[in-house]
C-alpha cells in the first residue's frame, strides 16, 4: 500500500518519538510526587503525563508489538506487577495521589500480548539454533513467566475488581458486576477519573451509580483471558472454573445491558434499575470481547452512523447530549450545578478519542465487517495526518466537527501522545493486512468472533 509522504513522515516520526517516551525507573520508593517501579516504561507524552499509566499503556503497545522497543512490554507488565503486589492496587498512575483508585484493567490483555512475543522470539531464537547447531533448545521459561503474571492478574481481579472486602467499591453484590468507584464511597469525581472518561456526560455526573458496560466487558474478556492461559498451561480445571465465570457473567449482562428494541449495550444503573439510554462507543466494547452474537453485532453495526463523522468516531453520539437550557428562571444558587451536569465535557460528542474508536475498530474486524473498519481507519489516519503536517506533532484527542485539535477542557489538550501514535501506526498495519488479504486465520471460523492473525 502506497501511503505517500504525508503517511510516511507521520509514522517516522512516531518512531522517533518512542524514545523520548521511555522513562528510566524510578529510585526512590515512594516520595510526594512519584512511587517507584523496577523497570525502564513508556510514559503517554513527555509533558504532562509522564507517569506509568495503566489503560494508556494497553493502548500504546499497539504502536510497539511487533518491532525493536517489544522488550519494554515485558518491563511494563512486571512494573504493573511489581505495583499490585507492593500497593494491592495497580493505580491510574505511579503517584501516591491516584492511590485510592485504578483504571480500566486491561492487565491480562497485556500479559497475554506480550507473552506472544516472548513465545515468537523464542521460536525465532530456537531456529537459529537448530541452523547453526543443529540443538533443539526447550526452554518453560515463557510458560513460567505467564504463570506468574497471570497469577497477579488473579489477585488484582479477586483483590480490586471483585472486591470481597469492599475496599474499592468495585463489585454490586446484588449482580455480582462491576462499577468504578475508588476508597471514599460515593466520590463520583474520583471514579469518575477511574473510568478513563474524565469527565463525560455517559454518567450524569453519578459514576458510582452505574454498572459500566465497557468495564463489565474488560471483566468478561479477564475471564476468558484466564481461560486461554489455563489452556496454555495445561490446567483444564482452571479453564473451566473461568468459563462458568465468564457465562455468569455473560447471562446477567445480556439481561440488564442489551436493549433489544435499540439494538445495542447500554450502562445500567443499579439504584434506579433502568438501562440507560446514553450512546457511547463504551456500547462497542462487547464486539472487541468477542461477547456480542452474530445478529447482535448485525443490530450493533446499524448505530455506526450515530458516531461516525469525516475524521472518525466520536466518543459519545451527539443526540445523547443534554439540550441547550435557558437556566435564567433558576435561582442563581443552582445555575452552576446544573450547568455542570448538561455541559458537553471532553469526553463527549464532537471529540474523537483514539483508544475507543480503536476497540470499535477491532471489534467490526473481528466480526467481519471489514469495509466498516476499512473506512474508519482511513479517516483516522487522513485526519491525523492533516493534523501533523499542521502542527508537527499528533494530539490525545481531536474534534469530530473540525478534524483539528480540540479545545482545552480542564487541561491543555496534549500533543506527542503515546496512544495516538500507536493506534495510527496501528491501523497502517491493520489496512496493509486488509489489501493484502492476510487479515484473517486460516481456516476462519464460521461464527465470529473471527481470529485475526495479525498484530492486533
Amino acid at each position: 500500500m502506497n501511503w505517500g509522504n504525508d503517511v510516511t513522515n507521520c509514522l517516522a516520526y512516531i518512531e522517533s518519538y518512542w524514545d523520548k517516551l521511555i522513562q528510566k525507573p524510578t529510585k526512590k520508593r515512594i516520595d510526594r510526587h512519584i512511587i517507584s517501579i523496577p523497570h525502564p516504561y513508556i510514559s503517554p507524552n513527555d509533558k504532562k503525563f509522564t507517569f506509568i499509566f495503566y489503560w494508556d499503556t494497553f493502548f500504546m503497545f499497539k504502536g510497539i508489538m511487533g518491532g525493536p522497543r517489544e522488550w519494554i512490554m515485558k518491563a511494563m507488565v512486571e512494573n504493573f506487577a511489581h505495583l499490585f503486589e507492593t500497593h494491592h492496587i495497580i493505580p491510574n498512575f505511579n503517584a501516591p495521589a491516584s492511590m485510592g483508585r485504578s483504571q480500566p484493567p486491561f492487565l491480562s490483555s497485556m500479559i497475554l500480548n506480550t507473552y506472544e512475543t516472548l513465545t515468537r522470539s523464542t521460536a525465532l531464537t530456537d531456529s537459529l539454533r537448530r541452523l547453526t547447531a543443529k540443538v533443539f533448545y526447550n526452554s518453560n521459561a515463557d510458560k513460567e513467566w505467564l504463570l506468574k503474571m497471570i497469577l497477579v492478574a488473579k489477585k488484582e481481579y479477586s483483590y480490586v475488581w471483585m472486591d470481597p472486602q469492599d475496599v474499592y467499591h468495585h463489585r454490586v453484590a446484588k449482580f455480582n458486576l462491576n462499577r468504578y468507584g475508588d476508597r471514599d464511597l460515593g466520590y463520583d469525581h474520583s471514579s469518575e477519573l477511574e473510568s478513563g472518561w474524565d469527565f463525560t456526560s455517559r454518567f450524569y455526573n453519578r459514576a458510582s451509580n452505574f454498572l459500566p458496560i465497557d468495564l463489565n466487558m474488560y471483566m468478561y474478556k479477564y475471564e476468558k483471558d484466564f481461560m486461554t492461559a489455563a489452556h496454555i498451561l495445561g490446567d483444564q480445571v482452571e479453564k473451566r472454573l473461568w468459563r462458568k465465570q465468564a457465562r455468569k457473567r455473560a447471562t446477567t449482562i445480556q439481561k440488564l445491558m442489551w436493549d433489544k428494541k435499540k439494538g445495542f449495550f447500554f450502562d445500567y444503573n443499579y439504584l434506579s434499575n433502568r438501562r440507560s439510554g446514553f450512546l457511547s462507543l463504551a456500547g462497542f466494547t462487547p464486539l472487541w470481547a468477542g461477547f456480542a452474537s452474530k445478529s447482535q453485532a448485525k443490530k450493533m453495526v446499524r448505530k455506526l452512523k450515530k458516531f461516525e463523522t469525516d475524521f472518525g468516531l466520536a466518543i459519545t453520539a451527539k443526540e445523547s447530549l443534554a439540550p441547550l437550557v435557558n437556566l435564567s428562571s433558576i435561582p442563581s444558587r443552582y445555575r452552576h450545578t446544573i450547568d455542570a451536569i448538561l455541559t458537553p465535557k471532553q469526553w463527549d460528542y464532537p471529540n474523537i478519542w483514539p483508544p475507543l474508536e480503536y476497540l470499535t475498530v477491532i471489534g467490526l474486524l473481528q466480526y467481519g465487517f471489514v469495509e466498516d473498519a476499512k473506512r474508519i481507519m482511513e479517516k483516522s489516519i487522513k485526519a491525523h495526518t492533516k493534523i501533523f503536517k499542521k502542527h508537527r506533532t499528533l494530539f490525545e484527542r481531536i474534534n469530530g466537527i473540525t478534524g483539528e485539535k480540540p479545545k482545552d477542557f480542564h487541561y491543555p489538550t496534549q500533543a506527542g501522545f503515546g496512544w495516538t501514535n500507536a493506534i495510527f501506526y496501528r491501523y497502517v498495519k491493520l489496512l496493509e493486512a486488509i489489501e493484502e488479504k492476510t487479515l484473517y486465520a486460516k481456516p476462519k471460523s464460521k461464527i465470529p468472533p473471527y481470529e485475526l492473525a495479525v498484530l492486533h
